[in-house]
C-alpha cells in the first residue's frame, strides 16, 4: 500500500481475432482466460467471439483480529475491535448509516442509546462503495486510567468502487471507553483518524521509509502521516537503522493517537510527530506470549542507541529511558526529544 486510497484495476481480457482450430474444426479454450466459458465445437474455424470479461475479483475476508490471552483489558479490547469490523464491513445492498447501527447494537459493549452518535462518529468507514470489507491490522491501548480507557485500532478496508475495481484505504480510530459496574467496558466515542496531504515533494528520507515495504510495515494512517511529514527526521532515521536488523510492523505514528498522554494535560510526543509504535517485530506481536522477551528487549535496546530517549515496552528493563506499564504490554513506544 503506498497511498491511504488506492485503487487496484479491474483486469478485463478482450481477445479479437482469429482463434486456433483442431483438425477436427474444435476452437481450443484460451489458456489466459480459464474463467471463460469454452465454446462449443463447430464444424469449420471461424473467427473468435470476444472472450468474457474476467469476474469481478472479491474483496478480502473480513478476518476477525485474534485476541491473545494475555490481554490485559480483552473485554475492552474485544468490543474495540469488533465495533469496528462491524461498522466497517457490509454486503452489497446493506450500505449506510441504518444498516451500519443495526450491525452495532449487535456488539457486546456498545450501548443501544449510543450507537447512533458511534454511527455517526465513523463516518469516515462508512462512505466507501456499494460493499465493503474492513479488517483491523492492530489493538493496542491508547491509555488505561481507572474506569476510563483508549483502545487505538488501525485497521484497513477495501470497497468496490463503482466500476467494479477495488478501493484500498483505512484508518485508525481512537476507540474511547467507560467501564461500569453492572455493563463493564462501553465504547462511548469513535475518533477516527484524518491525515493530512501528502507532500508534493517529500524528499529522501520520507521516501526512503515508506519504499522499505519488506522491513517497514505501515498501516494506512501512518503511511499517511509519513507522506505528509508529520514524522520528524530523527525517527524516520530511527526507523531505517532498526529496519537493518528486523522487521518492523508499525501501528501509530501521529494522527489517531490521543492528542495528550492519556489522563494527563501534557502533550504527547505522537502530537509533537516524535514518536511511533510498533506492534510487532519480525512477525511477533509484542503481546504474544510466545514471542521471546530476548527478541522484544533487543529491539527496545536498538531503539535506544538509535536515539530514543524514551522506549516503553512490556518489561522495564535496566538503564535510563526505559519504561513499563499495563498499557505498553501490547506494544513498544519509542519517542525522540528532538524534531532534527
Amino acid at each position: 500500500m503506498t497511498e491511504p486510497a488506492r485503487r487496484t484495476l479491474l483486469l478485463a481480457a478482450v481477445g479479437l481475432g482469429l482463434a486456433g482450430c483442431t483438425p477436427d474444426g474444435e476452437r481450443e479454450p484460451e489458456a489466459t482466460d480459464t474463467s471463460a466459458e469454452i465454446p462449443s465445437p463447430t464444424p469449420t474455424c471461424e473467427p473468435s467471439r470476444p472472450s468474457q470479461l474476467s469476474p469481478t475479483p472479491p474483496l478480502p475476508s473480513a478476518s476477525p483480529w485474534p485476541l491473545a490471552r494475555t490481554e490485559v483489558e480483552p473485554q475492552a479490547k474485544q468490543s474495540a475491535v469488533r465495533l469496528l469490523e462491524a461498522l466497517g464491513t457490509w454486503p452489497r445492498g446493506r450500505r449506510g448509516p441504518d444498516p451500519a447501527l443495526e450491525r452495532s447494537v449487535e456488539v457486546r459493549g456498545v450501548p443501544t442509546d449510543g450507537a447512533a452518535r458511534l454511527v455517526r462518529q465513523a463516518r469516515p468507514l462508512l462512505d466507501a462503495g456499494p460493499e465493503a470489507t474492513a479488517r483491523v491490522i492492530a489493538a493496542q491501548y491508547g491509555g488505561l486510567v481507572g474506569a476510563r480507557a483508549s483502545v487505538l485500532v488501525p485497521l484497513r478496508q477495501w470497497a468496490r468502487a463503482a466500476d467494479g475495481a477495488v478501493d484500498t484505504g483505512g484508518a485508525t480510530v481512537d476507540v474511547r471507553m467507560t467501564r461500569s459496574p453492572a455493563e463493564g467496558w462501553q465504547v462511548t466515542d469513535l475518533h477516527p483518524s484524518r491525515p493530512a496531504r501528502a507532500l508534493a515533494r517529500p524528499g529522501d528520507l520520507i521516501e526512503r521509509v515508506v519504499g522499505e515495504g519488506n522491513r517497514i510495515h505501515l498501516p494506512p494512517a501512518a503511511e499517511a502521516d509519513i507522506r505528509a511529514g508529520h514524522l520528524h527526521p530523527k525517527p524516520l532515521r530511527a526507523l531505517l537503522t532498526l529496519a537493518e536488523r528486523y522487521e518492523i510492523d508499525v501501528s501509530v505514528v501521529h494522527t489517531g493517537h490521543p492528542r495528550n498522554v492519556f489522563g494527563t494535560n501534557r502533550l504527547s510526543d505522537h502530537t509533537r510527530m516524535r514518536a511511533f509504535d510498533v506492534w510487532a517485530v519480525n512477525g511477533r506481536a509484542v503481546i504474544d506470549p510466545a514471542t521471546p522477551d530476548t527478541l522484544i528487549d533487543g529491539f527496545m535496546r536498538a531503539a535506544a542507541r538509535a536515539g530514543a530517549y524514551n522506549v516503553g515496552g512490556p518489561r522495564l528493563l535496566s538503564g535510563g529511558g526505559f519504561f513499563s506499564d499495563r498499557v505498553h504490554r501490547d506494544h513498544l513506544h519509542i519517542a525522540f526529544d528532538s524534531d532534527r
